[in-house]
């Protein structure tokens, strides 16, 4: 959006002073130069304060103290107003604003026209910022209400800790909260998707919840259904055996269903009795006699699983009882190793002392016995065959003693049924309550009928909205802005010669992480913290910012949202920077400095040569605003450089000697 300011404006204090209005010129780099103290890095924070920011970071004491009001002149869409912004003094902000057209004289005096809340929302509506919030919510959060100009400020500003960072690429997203809110308002900002088409992506998004939800929905309905299919089955049988209804049943859940609704249907008009038929005896039977055999196939099942049981039960019990006899004869042998090394190898008897040639090979045979019977044993009591096999046999049983269980119930029911028929005229009015109690649980299938007629309304809204997005491949704009802007910034970079860079990378804009990456092939990616220095990071900055404002400046995209200004804030300070007294090496003789430090200066004006090329490949669309140590001799001969004002004398700056 174009957005020019035309001046800093300050009102004093002491009214007798004059207004201090700083000047701009349209289509140049307008900068302003001189010593440390001055006021230099204080603009940045004056233009982000009158444009409404949360905090003032305009330095507390003497700047403060001597100005009523912090202002700007500016140009929106080729009209002109002065918005200001009363001193905070001691406290943290001030909420009282003034906003009104540039008459061609400025106000002496300013009154307060418009609270904080007030100004913003006439400031959004100024410059078209859209009210559509990044949520569907009635309430949303604060991360997700809509996006205001103030968002738009991350384009606007390279302040000193931000131009040459490596971990924060936008003004205050070293915040978590900026930082998610721009990431938000991203795509509005850089024209991938505009507030018609976010209104229609979240309306598809209702509706496609609303579809899910009827789906869901609806399958509950179908596992309800099927949940009761036995007492359904349970009614149609004594409804035939009555007489009520046919014997031939449905084969649909929904077909049965209907059948048990027309018992309803003419109870409720007064004519039940009419529609008996012959009652179904041999229903009944034939009913019986299918139950009657399912629970004799399963008593078999289940009498053979206990057979099995039983048995290797008992095979366990005499395994155990074998081991056990074992362990008590194996106690009552003197032991054998005691035996061997107690025979002579001459053959003495331990006992009588005679000597005999045969005892050693008794011993041997005898150990032979014992470890094989011990071996036995062993693999009887380590085996675990029939443990497992006994639980899982136990496990089969205890799931078939429920099913026989289950298949006893249905038989007796047949069989009570059965002695209700002989009542069955007197039962019928009681069926027919049973049934309709069963209806009203199970829900009419006229609700199915509307769950899908409103699938198919869904179905075709959807497809509506999806035609109307398909206009706008989301995910191609997505791929067109990112490739262009990605392809700026390495123009920028190329501009400033010897940025390090992955060997073989493609540089991008990282929307997610908001900082830039590079790509390599083997899908390596690197980012703007892990490579090079702070000349480096300084050069990225600046390549990435003057690549996004040349994007904003085409034809198409000079609607969009962001303000199209940059203020820069030393970024000479990655080759002089400042010692901790505020001197730096660029206040000083610069013919000496070039002699000292050639290599240094050269950077230094390279930086002017490129944001000079990034004005004329803006066509002007773009402002820029420099706040440097360097003076004239370091740009001067670089198109496009005017020097706003020079502050090379202590205390005249900012706040000009001459107010008292």
């Amino acid at each position: 959006m174009k957005f020019e300011i035309n001046a800093v404006l300050l009102w004093p204090q002491n009214q007798t002073n004059p207004i201090r209005e700083i000047e701009f010129v349209p289509g140049k780099i307008n900068i302003i130069h001189g010593l440390s103290g001055t006021g230099k890095s204080s603009i940045v924070h004056i233009i982000d304060y009158a444009l409404g920011s949360s905090k003032c970071q305009i330095p507390i004491g003497f700047i403060r103290n001597k100005v009523e009001w912090f202002g700007l002149k500016i140009t929106i869409r080729n009209e002109t107003w002065i918005v200001a912004r009363r001193t905070p003094g001691a406290k943290q902000t001030s909420s009282d604003y003034y906003l009104a057209p540039f008459t061609g004289v400025l106000p002496e005096i300013l009154p307060c026209n418009l609270n904080v809340t007030a100004f913003k929302d006439k400031f959004n509506g100024l410059v078209r910022m859209s009210d559509l919030p990044h949520s569907d919510e009635d309430k949303p959060s604060q991360l997700d209400s809509r996006s205001s100009f103030r968002d738009m400020a991350a384009f606007n500003y390279l302040p000193q800790h931000i131009v040459a960072n490596p971990n924060t690429l936008f003004f205050k997203t070293d915040s978590w909260t900026h930082k998610e809110r721009l990431t938000r308002a991203m795509p509005y900002a850089l024209g991938i998707v505009n507030a018609d088409y976010v209104m229609t992506e979240r309306r598809r998004e209702e509706a496609a919840k609303e579809r899910e939800a009827l789906q869901k929905e609806l399958a509950v309905i179908e596992r309800t259904k099927n949940n009761w299919h036995y007492e359904v089955n349970r009614m149609l049988h004594s409804c035939i055996e009555i007489g009520l209804l046919p014997a031939q049943m449905p084969a649909s859940i929904e077909g049965k269903i209907a059948q048990l609704q027309s018992v309803v249907d003419a109870y409720n008009e007064k004519r039940l009795e009419h529609t008996l038929l012959q009652p179904h005896r041999l229903h009944v039977n034939q009913t019986f006699e299918a139950a009657l055999a399912k629970e004799v196939a399963q008593q078999e099942i289940v009498e053979n699983l206990a057979t099995d049981i039983s048995g290797y039960s008992s095979l366990s019990q005499s395994s155990k009882k074998f081991i056990d006899a074992i362990d008590t004869e194996k106690s009552h042998v003197i032991g054998l190793e005691w035996l061997k090394k107690n025979v002579q190898s001459k053959g003495e008897c331990v006992a009588c002392g005679s000597t005999t040639s045969v005892l050693p090979a008794v011993i041997d045979k005898l150990e032979a016995k014992v470890n094989k019977i011990t071996q036995i044993s062993d693999v009887l009591q380590e085996n675990p065959v029939v443990d497992n096999r006994l639980s899982s046999l136990k496990r089969k049983l205890s799931a078939e003693e429920k099913t026989l269980s289950k298949l006893r119930t249905e038989k007796n029911e047949i069989l009570n049924r059965d002695e209700k028929l002989k009542n069955a005229i007197g039962q019928i009015y009681f069926l027919a309550g049973d049934i309709s109690g069963l209806l009203k649980r199970i829900g009419s299938t006229s609700a199915d009928a509307n769950i899908l007629a409103r699938l198919k309304e869904l179905d075709r809204i959807i497809r509506g909205f999806d035609n109307t997005l398909s206009l706008t491949d989301r995910t191609e704009q997505e791929r067109r802005v990112d490739y262009t802007i990605g392809e700026l910034i390495g123009d920028y970079a190329d501009a400033f010669g010897g940025l390090e860079a992955p060997e073989g990378s493609q540089i991008k804009l990282d929307r997610k992480e908001l900082t830039l990456r590079f790509d390599s092939h083997g899908n390596r990616k690197d980012y703007l913290w892990e490579v090079g220095s702070g000349a480096n990071w300084m050069g990225y900055h600046i390549a990435a910012f003057l690549a996004i404002h040349e994007y904003l400046s085409l034809d198409e995209n000079k609607q969009l949202p962001p303000f199209s200004f940059l203020v820069i804030d030393q970024p000479s300070q990655v080759y002089f920077p400042s010692s901790h007294s505020g001197d730096n090496s660029l206040d000083e003789d610069v013919q000496e400095l070039k002699r000292k430090r050639p290599t240094d200066v050269i950077a230094t004006q390279r930086i002017f040569n490129v944001l000079s090329q990034g004005l004329t490949r803006s066509k002007s669309h773009l402002q820029i605003i420099v706040l440097e140590h360097a003076g004239k001799e370091i740009w001067k001969d670089i198109p496009l450089t005017h020097s706003v004002e020079n502050w090379s004398v202590k205390g005249d700056g900012l706040i000009p000697a001459s107010w008292t």
